[in-house]
């Protein structure tokens, strides 16, 4: 059995809550303060909480490991320990060979320098030599497709040149162990396969690769998940139960956080209904739903308009053209005899939810008729997943209904 890639033993590692000094002067008079205070039974000062607690696993070299959990849970934690910019305080982490990280994007780049000369900048900080760089620099420039554009400095170039740059000179560091911490929302769609594309190669030649993301169709494709909360392991398997194990605690908070709409003024709540009206927050692609927007009117709004933007997770896919990465819902006219005032709720009923499987959140507006601004609005009104037909144990975003059969050349004839 070959040596693991990354190795997390017992590690534990501790973090302020906030920063204690930022100068010399501040130091020198918080010392004699800091040499007077005791840790607690759990090993931690007043100011500090433990990022990561006892948390082991190995990764084997062309393995991938998918990362989960909410904000705060540990997950950015776990890439710095890997990439050596954090030190475990208890346990040991382990890794082998060069150690790159798609962290933060060109986090390394001279804004007044050169597209030519960050290259060789960036590539030394990623652990490349010069005459390593001046080999590779021609195939960096064609995986960037900047050529004409290498000689201008980088401060002019845009967010996607930027991006593709940065990746390109990640992408030839050839590294043993490849970090992803969420940086491949940037750029277009067709930089971003690529990017995928090149992550899977260079699983398939031996890489171990961590993966730390919100965005739940990317960790599917993983060899393992690991589900995080609070800094402990909640589970750590195959991709599938991990994230219905994730989705199912996500969706208990939701619940609690329903039960509990805005006292405000404006839209109190924005709840997904079954076709048994049930109040839920997740449903089959394909299946038919309400969305109901309750709302509490001090004045008047009269022949109200509302609209029900979606936008998926995954800011590649552009659902709707004209809006972006949403797909919208509006009542438009439909509404222009009635008058808003009280307390209410409007439904929408959609036949069938026919969209990409994944997260969404759903942004509410309500505006009179023929008013240029909302009257009311709600940004993060609801939070709920589309997914995939029981019993399909296909990976694709959309699922196409088809029907094949057989037909020999001369009745495909005669029926034409």
């Amino acid at each position: 059995m070959t040596d693991p890639g990354v190795v997390f033993k017992d590690v534990w590692k501790r973090l302020p809550r906030r920063t204690e000094v930022s100068t010399l002067a501040e130091l020198l008079y918080a010392l004699p303060k800091r040499a007077l205070q005791r840790r607690d039974e759990d090993g931690l000062l007043p100011h500090e909480f433990w990022a990561l607690r006892n948390l082991s696993f190995e990764l084997q070299p062309g393995e991938s490991l998918g990362i989960i959990g909410p904000n705060g849970a540990g997950k950015s934690s776990i890439l710095k320990l890997i990439f050596r910019i954090f030190r475990a305080d208890r346990g040991a982490v382990r890794a082998k060979g060069r150690v790159t990280g798609l962290i933060e994007l060109g986090a390394g780049f001279h804004p007044m320098l050169s597209g030519r000369e960050n290259v060789f900048i960036n590539g030394s900080i990623l652990g490349m030599r010069q005459k390593e760089i001046r080999r590779k620099y021609d195939s960096i420039v064609e995986f960037a497709e900047l050529g004409e554009f290498m000689d201008m400095p980088v401060k002019n170039f845009s967010s996607g040149m930027h991006a593709r740059l940065a990746f390109a000179i990640a992408a030839h560091a050839d590294p043993d162990v490849l970090l992803v911490d969420e940086v491949l929302a940037v750029g277009d769609a067709s930089f971003q396969n690529r990017c995928y594309e090149w992550i899977e190669n260079r699983r398939r030649k031996g890489c171990s690769i961590v993966i730390v993301t919100h965005q739940l169709h990317v960790v599917q494709s993983a060899t393992r998940c690991l589900y995080l909360s609070e800094g402990r392991q909640v589970m750590l398997d195959e991709p599938a139960p991990v994230i219905d194990r994730y989705l199912r605690d996500q969706a208990e908070l939701l619940e609690r956080a329903d039960a509990q709409p805005a006292a405000s003024p404006g839209i109190t709540q924005v709840q997904l209904l079954d076709r048994h009206e049930r109040p839920v927050h997740e449903v089959e692609a394909g299946a038919p739903v309400t969305l109901r927007v309750h709302w509490k009117f001090p004045e008047p709004v009269i022949g109200p308009v509302v609209t029900l933007d979606l936008f998926h997770d995954d800011p590649r896919f552009l659902i709707s053209t004209p809006g972006g990465n949403l797909a919208q819902l509006s009542s438009g006219d439909s509404l222009a005899t009635e008058v808003a005032q009280g307390s209410g709720a409007f439904d929408v009923r959609v036949d069938g939810m026919h969209l990409p499987v994944g997260m969404y959140c759903v942004r509410a507006a309500v505006k009179a008729h023929g008013a240029l601004t909302a009257a009311m609005r709600r940004d993060d009104a609801l939070r709920f997943e589309v997914r995939r037909p029981a019993g399909s144990e296909s990976h694709a975003l959309i699922e196409l209904a088809q029907s094949w059969s057989v037909v020999s050349p001369t009745e495909s004839i005669e029926k034409r």
